[in-house]
């Protein structure tokens, strides 16, 4: 990769979000002049901007945001592309309704960044933080319920799976009774309240089973963050809608940033490249399915090290990539 490349990703980055892997994701969607694509995920726009830039004179992106604050930064932000870029607060699992709503069928290329956008991670008004007092909120955007909202709701087999399955939390059941019964009693106002109720249960690193070297909360936030706003359900929506959204001949790219979302891309592209779904030992075939993509990268791509010396949240991203027949 030419070394002027390097330095893509974090060129394109702003004080609101620093994309991942731009360079790849250019390389991979084969992006030129004179097609369409989907940017899933707008975030703070730096991958819809290198699309932009890549497809200039005529290029055109439809962006899609499920938070209307990340919709408002890439409209001021890219208002000089003007008709070339359509922006749209919405859900990437509804991408191909939402494409052809806004008479955007079929397109060239289609990119999901699955990653929590960095202003989300680090503004504490947002939730998702223990390390600052935040709201019991942490939803990417208005279709989700709250925190707050959730735990009034959730039983306790529910929470308890939510962190075992979507957190891959040790004694999910133990921190899953805790968190309701201080939230029962009133005792849960912030993220920090809630983090010390995680660390007061099972000690620090305990709840993780990765170590002493992070906070047992940190895997149980993201066991709620991923429930509350249905993020593997949304990732595998999309990865379904790919044969119906991109063309012929075009391609899709997903980033994830662990492995239960590489999973879900990984035996999705995998399911879609398959010409056969019967059951194994059948003499004959009988299922009629046949192949809808071509898996393009065997193993998943990740960051040059340079890119995550200057960005270290690069270094859990995971880039696969097909193209459609």
């Amino acid at each position: 990769m030419p070394q002027t490349d390097t330095h893509k990703s974090h060129a394109y980055g702003t004080d609101y979000h620093v994309p991942v892997m731009v360079p790849e994701v250019l390389e991979y969607l084969q992006v030129a002049p004179g097609r369409r694509y989907v940017d899933g995920t707008a975030g703070g726009g730096g991958h819809s901007q290198a699309i932009l830039e890549a497809s200039t004179p005529d290029g055109r992106l439809l962006s899609i945001d499920r938070d209307p604050e990340a919709i408002e930064t890439v409209r001021e932000r890219l208002a000089g592309f003007g008709e070339r870029l359509t922006l749209v607060q919405g859900n990437y699992g509804d991408v191909h309704q939402i494409c052809a709503e806004h008479d955007f069928l079929d397109v060239d290329g289609l990119l999901v960044d699955a990653g929590v956008s960095s202003h989300q991670l680090d503004e504490a008004e947002r939730g998702f933080s223990f390390s600052q007092a935040g709201p019991l909120d942490m939803r990417m955007g208005t279709d989700a319920p709250t925190l707050e909202e959730y735990l009034a709701a959730v039983e306790l087999d529910e929470l308890t799976r939510a962190l075992k399955v979507y957190g891959e939390v040790r004694k999910a059941y133990y921190i899953a009774r805790a968190i309701l019964d201080a939230f029962d009693a009133g005792e849960l106002e912030t993220t920090v309240d809630l983090a010390n109720v995680v660390e007061n249960t099972v000690g620090r690193g305990a709840g993780s089973g990765r170590g002493t070297s992070i906070h047992p909360a940190t895997l149980v936030f993201q066991g709620l963050r991923i429930a509350i706003n249905r993020e593997l359900e949304t990732l595998e929506a999309a990865v379904k809608a790919v044969p119906d959204v991109v063309r012929k001949g075009g391609r899709a790219v997903f980033i994830s940033f662990h492995s239960l979302e590489d999973r879900i891309v990984k035996h999705g592209f995998r399911d879609l490249a398959e010409d056969c779904v019967c059951p194994p030992g059948l003499p004959i075939c009988g299922c009629d399915a046949v192949q809808r993509v071509k898996v393009l990268t065997s193993k998943p791509v990740y960051a040059s090290d340079e890119e995550v010396e200057r960005n270290p949240r690069a270094r859990s991203a995971r880039l696969r990539a097909v193209e459609v027949l």
